[in-house]
């Protein structure tokens, strides 16, 4: 299920309320069930072309500023040895990761808040909300945005298939859902979320994974 509302009306989020609500929650529950003390660990994912781009530094340094203090942020020059098969050393590392961020490639400069994912970011994606982690999108003209607040489109098929996130139209930084996925990461903690059941994975995912095939 998906939001649509008029154009007159503000659109910070494509999910429905009950959803959000359910995400708010669950981010509580992720800072509530971490030891005091214990290291929190990012990965942000990107484009291999963005990495020798004169404006990387500046971003890494503009999201690495947005994440709470003592966050340990990582980049694929941290976290990977490039002689190496990626897929093993992903797995080793989603484990130790409380979160990821993602920045997608546009396509179309009259589209700016639509950003595409290659399979590789999407399948960290899909690791990530599985297991219940805050996975954000960056952009610069919106900064952090949760994935769940964007509009998902699967673009193309397996083993090559592709995401593309629409952030909406009026997104706010001061929009519950990435205030709750911050303090996830460690931040201080907003205002107490409703109490609602938390999501199953299976629901979370599903935006995102492609659809079961018929047999």
């Amino acid at each position: 299920m998906m939001i649509t509302m008029d154009s007159d009306q503000p659109l910070t989020s494509y999910a429905p309320p009950a959803r959000r609500r359910g995400y708010v929650r669950a981010m509580h529950q992720v800072a509530a069930g971490r030891s005091p003390g214990a290291p929190v660990r990012v990965y942000l994912s990107a484009p291999p072309e963005f990495l020798t781009r004169p404006s990387w530094q500046d971003r890494v340094d503009t999201i690495r500023a947005a994440l709470p203090t003592g966050v340990e942020f990582l980049t694929y020059q941290d976290a990977f040895d490039p002689t190496a098969d990626y897929h093993p050393q992903w797995a080793a590392l989603a484990e130790t990761l409380d979160g990821l961020i993602v920045t997608g490639t546009r396509r179309d400069k009259r589209r700016p808040r639509e950003q595409t994912l290659g399979p590789i970011a999407r399948q960290e994606l899909i690791t990530m909300v599985s297991a219940s982690r805050p996975v954000l999108l960056h952009r610069a003209e919106y900064g952090l945005v949760p994935v769940l607040d964007c509009r998902p489109k699967r673009i193309g098929q397996e083993p090559r298939q592709r995401l593309r996130l629409t952030i909406p139209r009026d997104w706010s930084p001061s929009e519950r859902t990435l205030q709750a996925a911050l303090h996830a990461l460690g931040g201080e903690n907003p205002e107490e979320a409703e109490d609602v059941r938390i999501p199953r994975p299976a629901h979370i995912t599903a935006p995102f994974t492609a659809p079961p095939r018929r047999t």
